[in-house]
């Protein structure tokens, strides 16, 4: 080493000095030159240096060289990566504790190295092992990850993906550019449903969740994807959804075919009264058949005037409307109908109830036609002793003016769990009643275009109570929901 030659000889002129200083100071230097010719004091002197360096090597490469050696040795060795290589410790000098010190050095570093390897595998074998697409990109777009799952779903080797940038899986370069815009604003976007394309040109549905990946200072150092594959789920729904559009239909065939023959049943039977009438020349007999015709004309007016509003796309006109005052108005319609029948009327409005950015029309009539449904809800009863038919209808806001309330309870024949789950249903309507099926349809589609909710709980011979809540804001975009989705009540 190079460190042997310079201690050696600085050793060697250490002890060469020493012994000359002693020789001076005891006058032997200057009897030797006497005694002696200077030529034999030189060879002398030189033959004392060789031995000394000689001497001094062998302590030095003894004591101190070979086990530097064998230190750098070692930490050549476990720079390598030689984990388990370790010093002999029978040694009891100051290198003997340097060696055990090395020792315990490499045993922490070797039992981290190992739990750092362990949790490796093990994270490893997680991603190996996921049926999901787990993919880690560089931030220039390349890919630097690509587990068995993707390997499974989109036909790639890793070979053939590794380096390579990563629109090379995707579909729409549209849709990963706009993923890439989305994760701009943040480290993570759930839930981005985009278009994969396998090896074979195949291109599959995928649920897509991403997130940046930063350095312990913060700085991005890449991007990690996990994806679901949702191409049949999304079949399926689809599939679903279809089936359940036609069982829909057939539904409202059925419903229509009801309605329609109950009304042409009213409509013969009062033919029948009016022309046994007109046979018998009995006025009061031709003018209940009469009313029969009528009454079953206007039924089917209402269901094809129902009709053309249920299917036709509807565009609500919005203005800042009182809703407490429109509810007063819808009082005085119905308070003398309720009296003639019999019916009581309570009306409760909040104080301070704000106005409602809605179709003033629409929402109006959903109002109507909910307690027009109390009402005959009422006259189907027969009340006990004591009990007579009462409606209460109660204004207010829930949520500090956020979204406005009206319920409308009464306490008529009520609705059985079946009926309850299919009252907002299209043309769904009890026997005990001749009505087209579409007035509560219309209403929760009036309700769902301003962005509301309508509720309904009921217990059969107990009462209903119905609840609309729209916000007072007006209507969200979008928050229409497809028919015969509405909350069906908490009862």
């Amino acid at each position: 080493m190079k460190i042997r030659a310079p201690i050696a000889w600085k050793l060697s002129s250490v002890f060469l000095f020493i012994l000359v200083l002693v020789l001076a100071g005891t006058g032997a230097l200057g009897h030797l030159i006497h005694e002696y010719h200077l030529l034999q004091v030189v060879l002398f002197a030189i033959a004392v240096v060789a031995l000394t360096v000689a001497m001094v090597w062998f302590l030095t490469n003894r004591l101190l060289d070979r086990p530097v050696r064998q230190l750098a040795e070692g930490m050549r060795k476990l720079g390598e990566g030689d984990i388990g290589f370790r010093f002999p410790t029978d040694r009891t000098d100051d290198f003997g504790h340097l060696a055990r010190a090395f020792n315990q050095m490499a045993d922490k570093l070797e039992s981290s190295l190992t739990e750092v390897r362990e949790t490796r595998d093990y994270f490893e074998g997680i991603v190996e092992s996921s049926a999901d697409v787990i993919v880690t990109v560089n931030p220039r777009g390349y890919v630097y990850t690509f587990n068995r799952g993707a390997e499974q779903l989109l036909g790639y080797e890793r070979w053939e993906v590794i380096g390579r940038h990563v629109e090379k899986i995707f579909a729409d370069q549209g849709e990963r550019k706009t993923a890439m815009e989305l994760l701009k604003d943040t480290d993570n976007v759930p839930n981005y449903e985009t278009h994969l394309l396998t090896s074979s040109g195949e291109v599959r549905e995928v649920m897509l969740t991403l997130t940046r990946l930063r350095d312990p200072d913060g700085e991005p150092i890449g991007t990690f994807g996990i994806g679901k594959d949702v191409t049949e789920a999304n079949a399926m729904q689809r599939r679903l959804l279809h089936s359940e559009r036609f069982a829909a239909i057939g539904q409202a065939l059925a419903g229509l075919q009801h309605a329609l023959k109950n009304m042409l049943n009213a409509m013969q039977g009062g033919a029948y009264m009016v022309k046994l009438g007109l046979r018998k020349d009995d006025r009061p007999l031709l003018e209940e058949g009469w009313a029969m015709v009528a009454v079953a004309i206007g039924n089917l007016t209402a269901m094809t005037t129902h009709m053309l509003s249920y299917v036709r796309e509807w565009k609500p006109v919005l203005e800042d409307v009182d809703l407490a005052e429109m509810i007063r108005e819808i009082e005085g319609f119905f308070r003398q109908t309720m009296e003639d029948k019999g019916v009581s009327l309570s009306v409760s409005i909040e104080d301070g109830v704000p106005s409602v950015r809605c179709d003033r029309r629409l929402l109006h009539s959903a109002v109507m036609d909910i307690i027009s449904n109390a009402v005959d809800a009422c006259m189907e009863k027969d009340y006990p002793g004591g009990e007579t038919p009462a409606i209460a209808i109660r204004v207010h806001s829930p949520d500090a003016g956020n979204s406005i309330a009206v319920a409308v309870k009464d306490n008529g024949c009520g609705m059985s769990p079946e009926v309850r789950a299919n009252v907002f249903a299209p043309f769904f309507s009890t026997k005990s009643r001749l009505g087209t099926g579409l007035g509560l349809a219309l209403t929760s589609r009036t309700i769902r275009l301003h962005g509301g909710e309508i509720e309904v709980e009921s217990e059969l011979n107990m009462g209903s109570e119905f609840r609309i809540i729209v916000p007072a804001g007006g209507p969200v975009p979008s928050k229409e929901k497809p028919d015969g989705q509405e909350s069906a009540g908490r009862g």
